[in-house]
């Protein structure tokens, strides 16, 4: 993920952020989720985690 801008990692960070809201909502009033859904929750999970470390290290990067 190195060499993605700030912007890029925002988007990314923010359309998966949007992703996973959806997820919880259908969980929430829709009942429990099928496996399929569970697993692609966990990815999306995943996903925001390594994001948002790379969103905190180009920060970092950019204070410098």
């Amino acid at each position: 993920m190195a060499g993605r801008s700030l912007e890029e990692l925002r988007d990314e960070l923010n359309r998966l952020m949007l992703a996973h809201i959806e997820s919880v909502k259908a969980e929430m009033f829709l009942g429990r989720l099928d496996e399929e859904a569970l697993l692609q929750q966990e990815e999306r999970l995943k996903r925001i985690r390594e994001v948002s470390a790379a969103f905190l290290a180009a920060l970092r990067r950019s204070a410098a």
